[in-house]
């Protein structure tokens, strides 16, 4: 049963978004400066936040920050927990995620569930302020950041795939339509691992 049609979705998108751009204030964005409070006594927020998104077979799924590196069990804690009532066993890795990165907890089999850990969309990337990984996007990962047409983001992958990946932004000038101006254009958009 379809709710909106394609024309309601679009206008429904472009509100959500400016409002959540409307709403998103400074202590939420993970790129900003440390802000201090007008009071006597300086607040900081830490200089950089982590942003986690949890899906899957948890209590309250969604995207979730963090002021330190969280290991994937304290961000499926943040998230409600499991939704399974019986104990589950999974593959937890001990280390830290980095920001942008994407938990699901799969369906229980048994006793035991499953642990996807993959990167959050460029779509919600781009929104939450976090770079898209050159080395790695696709063309229409691309071809969503400011700057960068569907056209140039076929030749920047093709350029990649033929000459290996990225070490510095200034290699991409090497591909046709991307100068100096162009670079500094999207460079925010972007990271190099």
């Amino acid at each position: 049963m379809k709710l909106f049609s394609k024309d309601q979705t679009v206008v429904a998108l472009i509100l959500g978004l400016a409002i959540f751009f409307i709403g998103l204030s400074r202590p939420f964005h993970p790129f900003l400066p440390i802000f201090k409070s007008s009071g006597n006594s300086p607040t900081t927020r830490p200089d950089y936040q982590y942003v986690i998104e949890v899906e899957g077979d948890v209590k309250n799924a969604g995207i979730y920050i963090f002021d330190k590196p969280p290991t994937a069990y304290q961000a499926i804690q943040s998230a409600g927990g499991p939704i399974s009532k019986h104990r589950l066993l999974f593959h937890m890795p001990d280390d830290t995620l980095d920001t942008g990165t994407r938990l699901e907890l799969g369906g229980v089999t048994g006793d035991c569930a499953e642990l996807i850990i993959t990167s959050i969309s460029s779509g919600k990337r781009l929104v939450l302020g976090i770079p898209i990984e050159l080395n790695k996007a696709g063309v229409e990962d691309l071809a969503i950041i400011p700057g960068i047409s569907h056209g140039l983001a076929q030749r920047i992958v093709e350029f990649r795939e033929l000459n290996g990946p990225f070490k510095t932004y200034n290699e991409l000038r090497r591909v046709k339509g991307i100068g100096p101006k162009k670079i500094e254009s999207f460079r925010s958009y972007l990271n190099l691992k």
